[in-house]
């Protein structure tokens, strides 16, 4: 029953993902990027439905109750499009045949090589998982559960707070969602800390340095390897501080600082150049592709207001992007001015 917990818990961004795209119609999304949405879209809606249930003092149990409702609806809702999408591709094409996928001998290699390093690095997780972390988010999330409470009882002291959690902190939720998710799943809440969520940030830190990585350069499937298996090796030989992002993909995956830094901030980097290659290129940009990079942008942004404080959150990853955008202005400017001459 955990395994199948844990399994379902990291399906659940996919399934988000998929409804988004299907429903906002974003057909140039592929599969990594489709995971993505779904992971900053479930973070967001999270803070969405936690932080009224903060304010109006509803118990655990409750939020649980209405977290699942939600869980269900997403995963019907993927469900009925994913089945309806099936359909009219074999209206369309009938007859459609399976596309072969040739590998190389030297992509065997690497596939194998990207394998093992992340098999090396999940082990290093696992063996990591009785290392005393410096965060208070186990502590918080083990005393919701006792307590059935959102933010009334001190994780440290054990006392009843009588005005709650102040203001700034009542809308960083994750700890309650993780709560949430321990309540349902039946995970240990250490075990779904350190192993689920911090393997889910993992992946997803993969997966949006490889999307930064397809617009910086053009990559093949092998150089996509060899990036992966590099990524991996700086993982495993990086964790000599507390502060390296290393260190934290390491051990303390599932916290708001370290998915900000990891995943959130190359995800938006990626969409700024992706925004600028398609307005410098030859194709009309479309108002219906201005907008979709808009509101990626702002979901990723959205999300990392409800799973860390401000400062090391949507300030930063706001003032990278203004940086990122001006670059790609300057960029710009000098293109058409080389064109002139």
């Amino acid at each position: 029953m955990d395994i199948i917990g844990a399994v379902l818990f990291m399906l659940l961004p996919y399934l988000a993902g998929y409804s988004c795209k299907r429903i906002l119609r974003w057909r140039e999304t592929n599969q990594i990027e489709t995971y993505l949405i779904g992971f900053f879209f479930l973070f967001f809606l999270q803070g969405v439905i936690l932080i009224p249930c903060v304010w109006l003092e509803k118990s655990l149990t409750d939020a649980s109750s209405i977290c699942l409702i939600v869980s269900l609806v997403l995963a019907v809702a993927a469900g009925i499009l994913g089945l309806w999408e099936f359909i009219a591709k074999r209206k369309i094409e009938p007859k459609e045949t399976a596309v072969k996928i040739f590998w190389k001998k030297t992509e065997h290699i690497l596939f194998i090589l990207m394998t093992a390093v992340f098999v090396c690095v999940l082990v290093r997780m696992f063996l990591g998982m009785n290392m005393l972390r410096e965060d208070i988010v186990l502590e918080t999330v083990t005393t919701t559960l006792q307590s059935d409470t959102l933010f009334k009882v001190h994780p440290l002291t054990g006392r009843t707070m009588e005005a709650g959690m102040i203001t700034s902190k009542k809308i960083v939720t994750l700890p309650l969602f993780y709560a949430c998710v321990v309540r349902l799943t039946g995970l240990e809440a250490d075990v779904f800390l350190y192993l689920a969520a911090g393997v889910m940030v993992l992946l997803c830190s993969y997966y949006a340095s490889a999307l930064l990585l397809s617009k910086i350069t053009m990559p093949t499937r092998g150089k996509m390897y060899v990036f992966w298996t590099l990524y991996g090796l700086l993982i495993l030989a990086g964790d000599y501080h507390a502060d390296a992002l290393a260190y934290r993909l390491l051990y303390s995956g599932y916290d708001g600082i370290t998915i900000c830094f990891a995943v959130i901030l190359p995800y938006l980097l990626y969409l700024i150049v992706s925004w600028y290659k398609s307005e410098s290129g030859e194709e009309a940009v479309t108002l219906g592709n201005r907008i979709m990079y808009i509101l990626k942008m702002m979901l990723g942004l959205g999300a990392s207001i409800v799973i860390t404080g401000l400062g090391t959150g949507f300030v930063f990853l706001f003032m990278a992007m203004v940086i990122a955008g001006i670059c790609c202005l300057l960029k710009s400017i000098k293109e058409v001015r080389a064109c002139r001459e």
